[in-house]
């Protein structure tokens, strides 16, 4: 009996000391260091125009790259950028070499099950654009021809499943080499956003391009890694009250040329 008096005082005694005990600080979160270190690391594609680009004095500019200062700066940090391709967008995010993607990102279910995505900032549409002599007026015009498609972006997802089967698809990893393909005639027609296919007309007026299908519309945000619930609802919160005062507008407008369509939140 005494035995197990003692035994019982002994677990109310380690309980207790464990009730008092010190707990242990919760690991710092990605919103906490960024405020810490004042400091906002933004992974951005400078080769998707008008989202990313360089200019001519080889700095980032862009409707992205203007979102993301104007959010270092309200949250009282300097930023960095982390330049990486279209296929980069989401693994630069995943192994810590940004804090948050800013890059034109389209929502999708699947890219959804490896991050987490913030409101959407702007809207795209997917394209499909060609020389006037090549002949495209319905999908079923694509039976046959070669049409260039960047790597890990919407396109990818979107134009196989449209495209008939005899449609010969090929693959590029950035932006750029599916514009060159295009101009050089190693592709019949290219998708791509309807920004970008305007910047390629515009700077090649003598290519004659122009667009041929509608794929489809979609709507982008930044991303965050899984788990990053404090810096996501922060920029929830950032994209709420400056899509309410216009500066979102603002910068859609003047990098993309025409208004910003209202915008969802999730």
């Amino acid at each position: 009996m005494k035995s197990r008096v003692k035994l019982l005082g002994i677990l109310v005694l380690a309980i207790v000391s464990a009730m008092l005990a010190p707990q242990t600080a919760s690991a710092e979160s990605t919103l906490e260091k960024i405020l810490s270190a004042k400091k906002l690391r933004v992974a951005i594609d400078v080769a998707n125009p008008p989202f990313g680009v360089l200019d001519k004095s080889g700095q980032p500019d862009g409707s992205d790259v203007a979102v993301a200062r104007q959010m270092a700066k309200d949250l009282g940090a300097e930023i960095e950028f982390v330049q990486v391709p279209s296929t980069g967008r989401i693994p630069a995010l995943l192994a810590g070499r940004a804090d948050v993607t800013i890059a034109s990102i389209s929502v999708t279910t699947d890219r959804a099950k490896a991050v987490m995505y913030c409101n959407p900032n702007g809207a795209l549409s997917i394209t499909i654009f060609a020389p006037q002599s090549i002949n495209i007026k319905t999908p079923a015009d694509l039976v046959g021809k070669r049409v260039g498609i960047t790597r890990a972006t919407l396109e990818e997802a979107t134009v196989p499943k449209m495209a008939p089967e005899g449609t010969k698809i090929v693959w590029f990893d950035d932006l750029a080499s599916t514009v060159q393909a295009l101009l050089s005639g190693q592709v019949d027609a290219a998708a791509m956003t309807a920004f970008a296919e305007k910047s390629v007309s515009d700077a090649n007026p003598g290519k004659h391009l122009e667009n041929k299908l509608l794929v489809t519309t979609a709507f982008y945000g930044p991303i965050v890694r899984p788990g990053d619930f404090e810096l996501r609802q922060w920029i929830n919160t950032w994209l709420f009250i400056n899509s309410r005062n216009g500066t979102l507008a603002t910068i859609y407008k003047k990098y993309t040329g025409v208004d910003l369509p209202p915008l969802p939140t999730f």
